[in-house]
């Protein structure tokens, strides 16, 4: 197998394939390419060689053209991605050739990234096979892609990188983990979470034995609490302290933490609800384009971060979502809010939660510790003390669990997940 520089000559198998209900099935809008925007994406090609020196390769094998390969230019990344003709589907030609993209990306760049349509778990694997891992998620032509990336040299930088919620790796919500950031300025600890690209990296500043100075930053901004990037961080302490307590200052208060056995129990902050703004409310559910939402009240809830809080009316609305990432975002930052929980309650023990994060540049978050505090706070003000599981995630193909326990005397509410290692 050998990578081509795409020509003219190529065309025609472009054309094939984008009138090829299996491959359209998983790129763009999943429907048939026409033969003008073909010839478009053949023009862009050719001239994305010309500019960059590299880009769309045709896949060859003995003298034949088996599929296409691609490398996309943006700033400090290549985007890589692949077309293999079904006819030669399960060989492990994609492996072969991800991995060729892979090496030619990160000799030219110190990032490489890949994203692949939700549903097609196999290309998940191919990314995964090759060392890429889940940073985010994102909707792209109205359906949920999974973005994948590999840093060259990122394990120089003391990053480390835990799934949170979960004790499988492809489950969770990852967070990156800086266990000394004693040295590291505001700038440099933005930087690298934008690097990163998870939700949240938490970085740790020693401050005791087992008391530490803890700071949140998405790819995007400084946040001032977060519940998953907690769990990944207290689990990281753990396994080289050993279980017992840990107390992080926060900038939103002071969290307690007790952890066990890859597992980590975070106390929150002093929790507060109230009704949401009407004006509010009926802004965030044009940018969700929802037209009507389950009973229960709409709230703003505060568990170290502020999270309007939005009940369903069924599982299918939850699993449904669909918003608008700009006018969701700018709404949220006008009102100091870090998500959106949106739940559909299945029975008093179990609710299924989803939580869309634009402000941090993200989609939707696979876990949100933070909300759950929130959401614990606001059922026990509703309807007195509370014990039960958030299932999230599960629509993003990355299920989590956590467990909310908010009996307690006071009005803070204790979050429990366990957290396991992406290895590099």
């Amino acid at each position: 197998m050998e990578l081509v520089r795409w020509q003219d000559e190529h065309f025609e198998h472009m054309l094939r394939w984008g009138s090829d209900p299996r491959m359209t099935e998983y790129v763009g809008n999943g429907k048939p390419w026409p033969p003008e925007y073909v010839g478009r994406r053949h023009e862009q090609a050719l001239r994305h060689w010309d500019e960059h020196g590299f880009g769309m390769h045709a896949v060859v094998e003995d003298g034949e053209v088996i599929g296409l390969g691609q490398m996309l230019d943006s700033p400090g990344e290549i985007e890589i991605g692949y077309w293999i003709d079904p006819e030669h589907w399960g060989r492990g030609v994609a492996t072969e050739v991800a991995t060729a993209l892979r090496d030619k990306a990160l000799a030219l760049k110190d990032r490489v990234v890949a994203g692949h349509q939700a549903e097609n778990v196999a290309s998940g694997r191919v990314l995964e096979k090759i060392g890429l891992t889940y940073f985010t998620s994102r909707y792209l032509f109205g359906r949920l892609q999974h973005g994948y990336a590999l840093d060259r040299g990122m394990s120089d930088t003391g990053v480390l990188r835990y799934s949170a919620f979960t004790t499988d790796q492809a489950g969770g919500n990852p967070a990156g983990v800086v266990l000394d950031a004693a040295e590291l300025t505001d700038e440099e600890m933005l930087a690298i979470a934008a690097k990163v690209g998870y939700s949240e990296t938490a970085f740790v500043f020693p401050n005791g034995p087992r008391e530490f100075d803890v700071r949140y930053f998405s790819p995007q901004a400084e946040v001032p609490f977060c519940g998953h990037a907690t769990i990944a961080t207290s689990v990281a302490l753990a396994e080289r302290l050993g279980d017992g307590p840990l107390t992080f200052h926060t900038r939103a208060g002071e969290i307690t933490i007790q952890t066990a056995a890859d597992t980590a129990t975070l106390t929150s902050v002093p929790t507060s609800s109230a009704e949401a703004d009407p004006e509010l409310v009926a802004r965030a559910l044009a940018a969700l384009r929802y037209r009507e939402i389950g009973d229960g009240p709409v709230h703003v809830g505060f568990g170290g971060a502020r999270h309007l809080l939005i009940p369903l009316k069924s599982r299918a609305q939850l699993a449904d979502l669909d918003y608008d990432f700009d006018a969701l975002r700018d709404l949220m930052l006008e009102h100091d809010l870090t998500t959106v929980h949106l739940f559909w309650r299945e029975s008093p023990e179990l609710v299924h939660a989803r939580n869309p994060f634009p402000v941090g540049g993200v989609v939707e978050d696979a876990a949100t510790g933070a909300a759950a505090a929130a959401f614990g706070g606001y059922l026990r003000d509703l309807e007195g003390p509370q014990r039960f599981v958030i299932s999230q995630g599960e629509d993003m193909g990355r299920p989590s669990r956590l467990e909310v326990d908010a009996t307690r005397e006071d009005r803070r509410v204790a979050v429990t997940g366990a957290a396991v290692v992406i290895p590099a």
